[in-house]
């Protein structure tokens, strides 16, 4: 045991002789971009609406290339170190956390690159000047299930049996809880168990590379939202979970873009399905509620 220490020992000690001795001598100097982040506007080749609530975003991260080389991924706002001097083509793509998650930072591929030419000198500091970026419509498809409740046709249903009447999602006009436009969705907690609500209308997508639900949401109670649907005409309907949203009473409204299309293949890609949101009330509170807002599917164009 005392020979395995030693060794251990000694083996680090030339590690470490190791690592000091390739970093010794004189050093370069990087030269640094300072990134401040992006501003989401609307793009006139989408032909739906484009305002206030839709334009939401919640952008982390900077993906920084230069001359198409990636130099990496930084929280925004920041000051990336960069081992080049003179002129360089500069692009940031805007990066998002897909399902709230810190494990699952990704460019976002709907959103357009930010490109611009710079100067770089070493020891020096230029700006990345805060650029605009809109959907890509290249390849952003939007299909027709987009809900900003501000039209009382709500596109959300309360999930029940054959021999019920279905029942509109409630939507909520009072100040102090709407941040988007002049009303929301809501969902209230309910002790006999009828908590989920689902689309009215049906998702088409046939592309199974990428699906992204975007909402802004607040709540004082956790809620799951997921797909429901058939993989085959002749199987009963399905739940499957995509995550489960945590409350953020206290922070206030938040924007969250949901991974959906690993549950969708979990049905084996459905070309229509819905999705779905469910409260759940652990805690037992009282006056409990979900809101949401800016409701919309994103995805690749359709393959024929």
């Amino acid at each position: 045991m005392k020979k395995l220490k030693l060794t251990f020992l000694t083996l680090a000690l030339v590690f470490l002789f190791v690592q000091c001795n390739e970093f010794s001598g004189e050093q370069e100097v990087p030269a640094y971009i300072k990134i401040e982040g992006f501003n989401l506007v609307e793009n006139p080749n989408i032909s739906i609406p484009q305002d206030e609530g839709f334009l939401t975003s919640d952008i982390k991260d900077a993906w920084v290339y230069i001359d198409n080389d990636l130099v990496g991924i930084y929280p925004l706002p920041c000051s990336v170190p960069v081992l080049k001097t003179g002129r360089h083509k500069v692009d940031v793509r805007p990066g998002v956390l897909y399902n709230g998650m810190q494990a699952t930072r990704e460019a976002y591929p709907f959103y357009t690159t930010a490109i611009d030419t710079l100067d770089l000198v070493e020891g020096k500091e230029v700006v990345f000047t805060k650029k605009d970026i809109m959907y890509n419509d290249e390849k952003a498809q939007f299909p027709n299930l987009y809900e900003l409740f501000e039209d009382p046709y709500v596109n959300f249903e309360l999930l029940v049996n054959a021999a019920e009447e279905a029942t509109k999602m409630p939507m909520v006009i009072d100040e102090d809880s709407v941040r988007y436009g002049n009303m929301c969705g809501a969902i209230y907690y309910d002790a006999n168990g009828k908590n989920k609500y689902i689309t009215i209308d049906s998702i088409y997508c046939t592309n199974k590379n990428g699906t992204i639900l975007e909402l802004d949401y607040h709540s004082n109670i956790p809620f799951e939202i997921g797909v429901y649907g058939k993989r085959s005409s002749a199987a009963s309907y399905e739940s499957v979970s995509a995550v489960r949203i945590y409350p953020n009473e206290a922070k206030g409204w938040k924007k969250v873009y949901v991974l959906l299309n690993k549950v969708w293949g979990m049905l084996d890609y459905p070309n229509y399905y819905k999705f779905y949101f469910e409260a759940f009330n652990p805690d037992q509170k009282e006056n409990t509620y979900i809101h949401i807002d800016n409701v919309k599917v994103v995805h690749f164009p359709n393959q024929y």
